[in-house]
């Protein structure tokens, strides 16, 4: 893992300087104490996990938590640890306070540091930061956070609209749309509201930018807060990665909650029940229960949709329709064949070139019964 973080560091030489790098404090799984010097400040150290002898230490101590290693771009690896009798200590600045961040929908889109400073992790979604002393000549910093979409360690892959484990992260990817320190988050999953829309975008470096506090699209039509959204790399298959990755010719998926009114510019198709949730067969009839199904990514492939229907560059995703409603059964009934049309969003029967709009119809995996882990596809429309 050690190896796997110092390759990055030194990938990313040449995009972050290491003057403007930020430090992180441990190594992973070690732990993070803190204890009173002789002139009762409290001082802030890490020991190898395993190696910290509570008992045998010379002073009180205070045990913070274990540590998670940060991963992102521009992010610089502790200081090597030394030995202090039967202790393997990693040297921290001389650091006076501690900030203790749970990151939120709520919470600042950056972290902004002190000169001699460190950034920790201690769970999924807490940052801790150690504020040191002050050095002259030192540059203040500070280190944004945005949210991947697929897990730490998985990347998107296009043709199959997924996450595939890849193992250790290639950041150096985002390069092209990012040139300040930054750490990603681990496979963040949207909650959209009834009223809002999950929305799907494509885009690449020629499009979007990262600037103080959003993802904005170059040409002005849209911007998205850090904590608004997820972001992921997609690559094409499982190719090893060629220059062309690093450079505005890389794409990238966003995904984001945005209010239904982006659906009158671009195509929104409609699932029929609510986010988390998906159909289940009752003894005559469906209805909408949780989904308890471990999906790790929220998107496109998980609607499993059996009709004729192109995914377009930017699409949203809008849940529920309360009407009396039929369904479309085309593997049984020919005539009930539809296609979705990826420029606006409307059902249209092929047969009879009838069209409803995503106000009229919806589209939910079914789940066929308790005993199954097999789902399909129901397309429903309004009688």
């Amino acid at each position: 893992m050690i190896n796997g973080l110092t390759l990055v560091f030194l990938i990313l030489s040449g995009i972050i300087s290491k003057g403007c790098a930020v430090r992180i404090c441990c190594s992973p799984n070690s732990i993070l104490f803190k204890y009173r010097d002789a002139t009762n400040s409290d001082i802030y150290q890490c020991a190898s996990n395993g190696t910290l002898n509570l008992k045998e230490f010379p002073v009180p101590i205070e045990v913070i938590g274990e540590m998670i290693a940060p991963q992102g771009l521009g992010l610089e690896g502790p200081e090597p640890p030394h030995n202090d009798s039967d202790n393997l200590l990693y040297e921290l600045p001389k650091c006076k306070s501690a900030t203790i961040l749970n990151v939120t929908e709520q919470s600042e889109n950056s972290l902004y540091l002190r000169n001699d400073s460190c950034v920790g992790q201690l769970d999924k979604r807490k940052l801790i930061v150690l504020s040191c002393d002050f050095k002259k000549n030192v540059l203040s910093q500070s280190v944004k956070y945005v949210n991947k979409c697929c897990p730490l360690g998985s990347i998107y892959v296009s043709e199959n609209n997924t996450c595939i484990v890849l193992g250790e992260p290639d950041f150096f990817v985002y390069s092209s749309i990012i040139n300040n320190p930054i750490i990603f988050f681990d496979n963040y999953s949207l909650q959209c509201s009834d009223n809002q829309a999950f929305v799907e975008y494509t885009v690449s470096a020629k499009i979007v930018q990262f600037s103080e506090s959003s993802l904005v699209w170059k040409d002005g039509s849209n911007s998205l807060p850090f904590s608004k959204f997820c972001i992921d790399a997609i690559y094409d298959g499982y190719e090893i990665p060629s220059k062309e990755r690093y450079s505005s010719h890389q794409k990238y998926l966003v995904q984001a909650c945005q209010d239904r009114k982006i659906c009158q510019r671009l195509p929104c198709i409609r699932r029929c029940c609510g986010e988390g949730e998906m159909y289940a067969k009752g003894n005559s009839s469906t209805y909408c229960k949780s989904d308890e199904t471990d999906i790790e990514f929220q998107g496109f492939q998980n609607l499993n949709i059996n009709a004729n229907f192109s995914k377009p560059a930017e699409f949203g995703i809008l849940h529920r329709l309360q009407c009396q409603k039929f369904r479309l059964d085309p593997d049984n009934f020919p005539d009930d064949a539809h296609t979705i049309n990826s420029s606006d969003g409307s059902l249209i029967i092929q047969n009879t070139r009838k069209r409803y709009t995503n106000t009229q119809y919806c589209l939910e995996r079914v789940r066929p019964n308790q005993k199954s882990s097999c789902t399909h596809s129901s397309v429903s429309t309004q009688r």
